[in-house]
């Protein structure tokens, strides 16, 4: 398993064109260890139980025409 000494020099490697595209995939692995906001996943849970009926095609058409 790499340390972070062998992160830098593989990042030290990268060309510059792919630089934005290291950063956004690091940041990504970072925020997938954030805390989990549990009120979040309960009212996740609680939409999927009790899903929306939805607007019907004839609601939309009256609101934003044909």
């Amino acid at each position: 398993m790499p340390d972070k000494q062998q992160l830098h020099e593989l990042i030290d490697q990268l060309p510059e064109s792919e630089m934005i595209s290291a950063a956004r995939y690091l940041e990504f692995l970072v925020a997938r260890e954030a805390p989990v906001d549990e009120e979040m996943l309960t009212r996740i849970d609680r939409a999927r139980k009790t899903p929306s009926p939805g607007i019907s095609h004839a609601e939309i058409l009256k609101e934003f025409g044909s």
